[in-house]
Order: structure tokens, then sequence, then C-alpha cells
């Protein structure tokens, strides 16, 4: 079973969740099988790459090379995301030249769209090569979701991803929750099926030589950095900088967290809108209790963010999945959600793992917020839970075993048709 995978990120560039799921659930897909990854360039990495048995094709466009080797484009910004918008339109059409250049028996046997900005690929494979294609929907944000991030007045981009989605032998979801809102947008000409993700750290915390100490002591050394004292309350934000995660409502939301609890320090870590964090902090009379980390954080440093963590808050409108809540809950922070997150990370509803707030409402946010800090029961049992289910439910080997079973019925009904 050859699979060619086309997705924006892959390892080393990562920046956002998209990265870190192909990081985390590639060796599982890989291991033993011929894989091919079809990714962006950001003008410093090699076009043709073999790693860990897979072999990674990226096509260096000039205009993002010149750009990315100074700075890292941020897709929160209207400009620059149309830029990353074009580089990957430009991208997935030498995707399909190089796999239409391959003869016949060199090409894959089944294409993996991840996410409908890989539209063209997808589309092009189908009609011009003949080829299924499999498509992996990791965010509704641009079509379908009531709280889109980009302008699309006249539902194109609605429309193409309807298209990839008929086209496709199946669309892959990690929520129930985005499949019945699919369903809900029509998308009922394929099946839908349901892949939940695995945990963040899955490998990095079941190691026994993970230096747990170690951990403690640098984020120890990130409080001191930030100017916070160690006695003083950390509630922690991660995520892009952006109205879709409920960012901008748990600023509002601020205005009563603060002084409920003495001391607090909301740090925020992701890139974004940060200058629009500092003008609310500023007209809200929160400076010095919100930090920023400067931009987006990955590695050992995001984990000495959620060490560091006495709270974890993610009041997202949407999220198709959320690595952020299984990243904090293995680490044992209590965690407190929006509800647009999915109801898989409850757990059981008589004993929760996460406390679930409305994300459109301030208030709502601040009174979850503030229920966790000044409970220290309900902060141990949140911590427990959260770890335990993030530990038992959610794994990357499960993952990848049912990503692999959708290919190979999708196979299976290919060859029953020759």
């Amino acid at each position: 079973m050859r699979i060619a995978h086309v997705i924006n990120q892959f390892p080393p560039n990562i920046t956002a969740g998209l990265g870190r799921y192909a990081e985390l659930i590639a060796p599982y897909l890989s291991d033993g099988r011929p894989m091919a990854v079809l990714t962006l360039n950001d003008g410093r990495l090699p076009v043709w790459e073999r790693t860990g048995g897979i072999t990674v094709y990226r096509p260096r466009g000039r205009l993002l090379g010149a750009i990315s080797r100074r700075r890292r484009l941020n897709r929160t910004r209207g400009v620059e995301f149309a830029l990353l918008a074009l580089t990957v339109v430009v991208s997935n059409w030498r995707y399909f030249r190089m796999l239409r250049a391959l003869p016949p028996e060199r090409r894959p046997d089944l294409v993996a769209v991840h996410d409908s900005t890989n539209f063209l690929c997808g589309l092009l494979c189908h009609y011009a090569l003949r080829l299924p294609v499999v498509f992996h929907v990791h965010t509704t944000e641009y079509g379908v979701a009531p709280q889109r991030s980009i302008a699309d007045p006249l539902n194109l981009f609605a429309a193409l991803e309807r298209w990839l989605a008929r086209i496709s032998r199946r669309v892959v979801v990690a929520t129930p929750e985005v499949r019945e809102q699919l369903a809900a947008a029509g998308w009922s000409r394929t099946p839908i099926e349901v892949v939940r993700l695995g945990g963040t750290y899955e490998r990095l915390l079941s190691d026994p030589g993970f230096d747990r100490d170690g951990l403690r002591r640098g984020a120890a050394e990130l409080r001191a950095r930030l100017g916070i004292a160690p006695g003083d309350p950390v509630l922690l934000f991660v995520g892009r900088i952006e109205r879709q995660k409920g960012v901008y409502q748990l600023l509002e939301a601020m205005r009563r967290i603060a002084p409920a609890v003495p001391g607090l320090r909301l740090v925020i870590v992701g890139e974004g809108d940060e200058a629009g964090v500092a003008r609310i902090v500023a007209e809200t009379g929160l400076d010095g209790r919100v930090l920023t980390s400067g931009g987006f954080v990955t590695g050992p440093d995001l984990l000495e963010f959620y060490e560091m963590a006495d709270v974890c808050v993610f009041p997202s409108l949407f999220e198709p999945f959320g690595l952020v809540a299984t990243e904090a809950m293995a680490l044992a922070r209590p965690v407190v959600l929006g509800d647009g997150f999915s109801r898989v990370f409850l757990g059981d509803p008589a004993e929760p793992a996460v406390r679930f707030v409305r994300a459109t409402d301030p208030d709502d946010i601040a009174d979850g917020v503030i229920e966790v800090f000044t409970d220290p029961d309900l902060r141990r049992a949140l911590a427990e839970r959260g770890e335990l289910l993030v530990r038992e439910t959610l794994s990357w080997s499960r993952a990848a075993g049912e990503t692999l079973a959708v290919y190979e019925d999708v196979l299976a009904v290919e060859r029953k048709k020759r």
C-alpha cells in the first residue's frame, strides 16, 4: 500500500497543530510501508529528503522562500494568509506535476489530502490521474464553521470543499461533532469516518528516561524570566491569537478573574493578533496581569509553559479536535475548555475530566476559571481525571491503525472495480 500525503506542514516545518499531527502520526503510518509526503517548503529546507523511511518532496518557491528566510509568516494577518494560500496552490500544482511524471507503476495507490487548502492536488489526482483520494478534514474554519477565519462572501471556498468531499472515497475527521457538522452542511455523498487523535506527549511521557525534575527546574526558570513570583498563580492559554480561539472573550473575562484570584497572571502563548491583545490589555487596566510569549512556541519550551501553569484555559469557539487539550491534560494540568471542543474530552459526565464553559460568554468563562482556581479539590480531580483520560483513551498507534484501515477499505473497493 503506497500512500502519498498532501499536507501543508511536516517536520521540521511545524507552526500549528497540523504540523504536530504530522510529526506524531507519521512514524506509525510509515512503519514498514512506503510513504510519501508532499509538503510546503519555507525556503530553507531540501526539496527532496528521505527521513525515517518517508520520502518528502518540498518544491521550493522563490517568493515565500525569500520572505521566510527573514521571518516566519503569520497566517492570522490578511496579506500574509493570502501569500500562504497562493503558495499552497502553486505547490499543489507542482505536487501534481511530480506525480504525473511518475510511471504508473510507481504512482501511489492512494492520495491522502489533509485539509481543504490542498483541494487543487486532490481534484487533479482524481480527474487527471484517476487516483483514489481520501480527504482528511482537520479544520472547518474556512467554509463550514459558523466562525470562519477568512472572508468568503460568495462561499467559493465552501463550494470547493464540498467538491473535494464529493470526489473523495472517504472523509476522515477527528471527532463526532465534526462529522455531525459536515453532515448538516450536506456532506452526505461520501462516508465520513471518525478517527480520534492521540496525545501530543504520548511517547515522551512514557519514556522511562523522561526528566520530570529537569522540566520543573526549567518551568521555575521560565517563571523568573517572565517576572512571575514563585507563589503567584498562572493561567495559561496556548493557541493562535484570533477570534476562533476565544482569546478576546478570555481577555474580557479577565476583568472578573483578576480581582477574584489575587496575584494571577494570564500567560498567552502563540502568535497572531498580539497588537490587539496589547491594546485590550491597556484599555482594560490589565497591565502586568497578562503576558505573551512573543510568538509560536514548540518543543521543550512549550512543555515548560505547561509545567508552569496552575490552570489551562482554551475557550475556543470551535475546535476540530484540539491538541492543546491533550497536551495540558497529559501533564496533569486542570483544564477549562470552551464548548467548541469535542465532548470526547469530557470523559465520564458524572466525573468530568475538564470544566466546559460557553466560549461566547465572558462571564461564563470567568465563572469556570474562578471556580477551578478557588476549589483545590476540583483542581486536583480535573488534573487526575484528565491525565488518565489522555493516557488510556487517546493513542497515536490506535489513530494510525484506524487511519490505515480506512485506506485499506478504499483500496479493497478499488480492487473490486477492476
